[in-house]
């Protein structure tokens, strides 16, 4: 199984996503996701015994906006590279600020286990919870 002892301790990856409905080879890429959205989703200082696990208010990079956008991009790599050791070569690029919604977009490429480049788009919203989901390959 390719799932994390927490995601099969849950028995879901995500509240639409149960490990029985996601297939053996994919559920490594599902738990990353899931990982990487509990990670973000998640304030520093939240977990005592991890106090720098997750990242800081978002408040006061959105009030620096466009500039804070940079400055987000380094604290998602330093958390990726710290807390989610399945992925390496990590590399985050910022994509685009939808004014309209107050949405930040950047896409995650890194090596997941050493050898399969995987992307995902990480879209931060001030309104809602921050997303995870794969980007499919380019034609």
């Amino acid at each position: 199984m390719q799932a994390s002892l927490l995601d099969v301790l849950l028995g879901h990856f995500d509240v639409q996503s149960p490990l029985s409905s996601v297939s053996e080879r994919d559920q490594r890429l599902y738990s990353v996701m899931a990982n990487l959205r509990r990670l973000f989703n998640t304030r520093q200082g939240a977990i005592e015994h991890l106090p720098d696990y997750g990242l800081p208010d978002l408040h006061t990079l959105y009030r620096d906006m466009p500039w804070g956008a940079e400055q987000l991009k380094k604290l998602l790599e330093e958390v990726v590279r710290k807390y989610e050791p399945r992925l390496t070569q990590v590399n985050i690029s910022y994509q685009h600020t939808d004014v309209n919604q107050m949405r930040l977009i950047f896409v995650l490429r890194a090596k997941l286990d050493k050898k399969q480049i995987v992307r995902f788009q990480t879209t931060i919203s001030a309104t809602e919870l921050i997303d995870v989901s794969p980007v499919r390959r380019d034609s």
